[in-house]
């Protein structure tokens, strides 16, 4: 199994849940105060920690995946607590938290049992306080 993630215990995977795209985003925060007459003045009050949206699919049939990879990843989520990132090349990437997992299921088999499930996941880089 040729792993592309590692999310603490859960690895993003052909076999498992597989993305096919990796959002990376960089946020400022800035304040702003209202002046009469003139444009607002802005005042940077630091930087937002790092995010990374995670979108891809899961086919339960292929390779024996099953129907809990989503499930498994709400349940690492319920943890609450920040879990390991590591490259598919064993970069350690630092503890991230998730903030959210959604699930969007298709193409019905008889039983109910979808032929694909649609995820994303929202993890945020969790800087530890000294």
């Amino acid at each position: 199994m040729s792993v592309m993630l590692s999310l603490g215990n859960f690895k993003f995977s052909i076999s498992t849940a597989s993305y096919s795209e990796l959002v990376k985003t960089w946020k400022w925060n800035w304040s702003s105060q209202t002046l009469i007459g003139r444009s607002d003045r802005l005042q940077v009050i630091g930087k937002a920690p790092v995010s990374i949206t995670l979108t891809g699919e899961v086919m339960p049939l292929f390779n024996n995946a099953g129907l809990n990879q989503i499930e498994n990843l709400a349940k690492l989520g319920d943890e609450m607590k920040p879990q390991m990132l590591i490259s598919g090349v064993g970069d350690v990437l630092g503890h991230w938290v998730i903030l959210s997992v959604s699930e969007r299921s298709s193409k019905f088999m008889k039983g109910g049992f979808a032929r694909i499930q649609a995820f994303s996941i929202e993890i945020l880089f969790y800087e530890h306080q000294i």
